[in-house]
């Protein structure tokens, strides 16, 4: 385990490097498995394809979730992605539960320890354009805790945009949209900043005419923390974890 190092892909580079396997295995520190079969299926798709860059398992609502909870899960489809039956190209496969082989996050040059989000879209980026998959494995389930109430939500979301604005600021090069649907065929991850800022708009009248309230509000504290971190925002800010 590997504590008190931010941000995010230091810490894991640092646990790669102590690691003396060939699989590397990554779990975020408030993930848990749904079952005692997810390191063993995530690590056989590997074997079988070595065309298979990352294998990520399917984030699950939790049996204990509350009613907060399963209201969000339906409405934000990466906090409850789908189980599939077999291996599939995805942009859904994260950080909270993946397997890759060491020497691959190696040659496509292990985490990026400069920007404070967007660290799986950076990395899956990344593998694909050195010719690698990103799938998702059959029947791999884990459990990651989904906002309990709308303070955490609203809290999230303004870290995300605050997160989004100071990559934008800094650095371009890493921003990339992430993908809701289960297939990642078609999907380009790069657009422009022009076209973000007018599809903004356009999602906040879609969550509200679906009466997707969660979602709104989640969007609004994005834009807000977009604004925020762009105005408030120093390159330092990456060295304290922000």
């Amino acid at each position: 385990m590997v504590k008190g190092v931010s941000p995010q892909g230091k810490a894991i580079n640092q646990g790669a490097a102590d690691a003396r396997g060939k699989i590397l295995l990554v779990l975020d520190d408030d993930s848990r498995l749904a079952d005692d079969t997810v390191f063993e299926t995530l690590v056989r798709v590997l074997d079988e394809d070595p065309k298979v860059g990352l294998a990520g398992a399917s984030i699950v609502l939790s049996p204990e979730a509350n009613g907060f909870q399963r209201r969000a899960a339906f409405q934000f489809p990466r906090f409850n992605t789908p189980v599939v039956d077999r291996v599939v190209d995805s942009d859904l496969a994260c950080h909270g539960c993946c397997a890759m082989r060491k020497e691959v996050f190696d040659a496509v040059g292990r985490e990026r320890e400069d920007i404070i989000r967007g660290l799986d879209p950076d990395l899956r980026v990344r593998l694909r354009a050195a010719g690698y998959r990103v799938v998702l494995a059959p029947n791999a389930r884990i459990y990651h805790p989904l906002p309990d109430g709308w303070k955490r939500l609203l809290r999230m979301f303004f870290r995300n945009g605050y997160g989004s604005a100071y990559a934008q600021k800094f650095q371009p090069d890493s921003v990339y949209d992430t993908h809701e649907e289960l297939d990642a065929a078609g999907f380009k991850p790069r657009t422009s900043l022009a076209w973000r800022v007018l599809r903004f708009p356009a999602r906040l009248i879609k969550a509200l005419a679906e009466g997707k309230f969660l979602r709104l509000g989640a969007y609004t504290a994005y834009a807000a923390g977009y604004v925020w971190g762009y105005l408030t925002a120093r390159r330092e800010s990456v060295a304290r974890g922000a």
